[in-house]
């Protein structure tokens, strides 16, 4: 039983329904929410008006995802004064979960950005979480291998086939094939009017699609009785952890490496743009980012592409045209350890040896 609004309200009968009361005392706190402004507004009066901005905002994905962790950290801290929150708070809600590294980084990044949306709406002098320390994500530092891709591709089934080839023809992000629509879908290209670097960029997200591609959306097109391309087993469109769950059964399956993701294929299409040929600019246009920067740093795996770094040191070895064919060329004049001396081939004056004479 709680007191609200001065009367009493039964939540749950029973101690062993403490969950259950614990979620109804949160779905009546919420009902009674006070604005974000009020002296005595509480965190979850915060994130209740973040998510109604950003469900204004932002697609219907993101909301989720800020939703997920705003809803966990309100209840472990939603009927704290906002006045009284701190860094520290944080730090112990992320403790107590037993997430990897991506998801903790998530997880703070997502309240953190709670409370600076509250300090710019509401003209805070200083952020409420100032001086947290966010966990650093594992880097994705490596792109899909091709003998990876052929193996997840062999290994699929014809609805997530069709969905893993786009993504490395393309090097589409996977949600924009996931929530990809057929009105978005031309002939030679894909037209994306929501995507990720909208908000900076303030024009579409064109992909351009290789002749394979092409084809590819012709026989989808035909089959397809959605509004969306790309359908799951349920003739539903893929969901970011539909595709996720996929990608870790392949894993097991074929043996893979713990850091294959969807995410791969993509860096896997920019390391293969670099390599054949194309500049950073170009290779920045086809991945949809609007700063070439960030294909430089995160797109430009070349220290893990032997073949390319050891044809990359034949060139520096060629341009160097006085270098001896040999490196037992210039090692002395004896035919026993040099047997193909030429003519110019002399040792090497030996560097004159210092000597000190006794004035004795």
């Amino acid at each position: 039983m709680v007191t609200l609004g001065g009367r009493k309200i039964p939540l749950a009968k029973g101690r062993r329904n403490r969950k259950a009361a614990e979620q109804e005392f949160y779905e009546l706190a919420v009902v009674q929410l006070k604005p974000v402004h009020a002296h005595d507004a509480r965190v979850v009066d915060l994130i209740e008006a973040f998510l109604t901005w950003v469900k204004t905002e932002y697609d219907r994905e993101t909301w989720r995802a800020y939703e997920m962790y705003g809803q966990k950290f309100a209840e472990r801290w939603g009927f704290l004064m906002r006045s009284k929150l701190t860094a520290q708070q944080v730090t112990t809600w992320l403790n107590e979960h037993d997430w990897n590294p991506r998801t903790s980084y998530n997880a703070v990044r997502s309240v953190y950005r709670i409370f600076s949306w509250v300090k710019k709406e509401q003209k805070l002098p200083v952020h409420p979480l100032a001086g947290l320390e966010k966990p650093r994500p594992i880097a994705r530092c490596r792109a899909l291998s091709e003998a990876e891709y052929r193996a997840m591709m062999k290994a699929s089934d014809g609805v997530f086939k069709p969905l893993l080839f786009a993504l490395w023809e393309t090097g589409c992000r996977p949600k924009e094939a996931r929530t990809l629509k057929w009105d978005n879908v031309l002939e030679d290209r894909w037209v994306l009017p929501q995507h990720k670097t909208v908000r900076t960029s303030g024009k579409p997200r064109i992909v351009y699609l290789t002749h394979p591609m092409r084809k590819l959306m012709a026989v989808l097109r035909r089959a397809s009785t959605s509004e969306y391309v790309y359908l799951n087993g349920d003739s539903k469109p893929w969901t970011v952890n539909a595709v996720r769950q996929r990608i870790m059964r392949l894993k097991e399956k074929l043996g893979l490496a713990k850091d294959v993701c969807a995410y791969l294929v993509r860096h896997a299409f920019g390391t293969r743009s670099i390599l054949r040929g194309n500049d950073v600019l170009t290779t920045s246009v086809l991945t949809g980012h609007s700063s070439a920067n960030m294909v430089s740093s995160v797109y430009v795996h070349l220290a893990n592409e032997q073949k390319h770094l050891l044809s990359a040191v034949e060139r520096i070895r060629s341009a160097a045209s006085h270098t001896p064919t040999t490196p037992m060329a210039m090692c002395c004049t004896r035919t026993t350890c040099c047997p193909q001396r030429t003519a110019s081939c002399t040792t090497p004056a030996a560097p004159a040896m210092a000597t000190t004479r006794s004035t004795a």
